[in-house]
């Protein structure tokens, strides 16, 4: 099986199962957010946060691309990658946005409408529990990036020489007689 195979099917089981997750907990745990309003509070103060800074890391998710790349066939391969990473990004920054959206619902829907704000609230819990724990693949994004953009110093650092005997067709050597 090919390493990008495995890498998709390895992404869709954790999307499943952090879908299945979200909806347990969305529906299991809505009681105990009925009662208290602390943690709407807490996940609006952690989203904002969490949006800010996926903001940021976006704008650095381009910069080991052009780092890297020394030509414009290396750029044209790499493209692909950088769109997937990106609309992946995209993707998490709207689920915040919209989670942040759900608790804005929940706060104006009067109480009177209580199966209404049971169902919004059962959502909202299902989707900040799939945010956070998409938000766990951040810091290995982050750490990637860093190390692309580290590697591509490294090669523009590297001594002349050593480029030259990269590049250069490997020597056939006879052994003595």
């Amino acid at each position: 099986m090919a390493q990008g195979t495995r890498k998709d099917w390895w992404r869709l089981a954790k999307l499943l199962a952090g879908l299945v997750i979200s909806g347990c907990v969305g529906w299991f745990v809505q009681p105990m957010v009925a009662i208290g309003s602390n943690a709407m509070n807490t996940v609006v103060t952690v989203f904002s946060i969490l949006a800010g800074f996926l903001i940021a890391r976006m704008t650095l998710t381009v910069d080991p691309t052009l780092q890297q790349a020394k030509t414009w066939h290396e750029l044209q391969l790499m493209k692909q990658t950088v769109r997937n990473k990106l609309f992946r990004q995209k993707l998490l920054f709207f689920f915040y946005l919209l989670t942040l959206g759900l608790t804005l619902a929940m706060h104006l829907t009067p109480l009177a409408m209580a199966e209404l704000l049971g169902w919004l609230q059962t959502v909202f819990l299902g989707c900040a529990t799939f945010v956070f724990l998409a938000s766990f693949s951040l810091p290995g994004s982050l750490m990637k990036t860093q190390m692309e953009r580290y590697e591509a110093a490294l090669e523009d650092a590297q001594p002349k020489v050593i480029t030259e005997a990269k590049k250069a067709p490997p020597s056939r050597v006879r052994p003595a007689s």
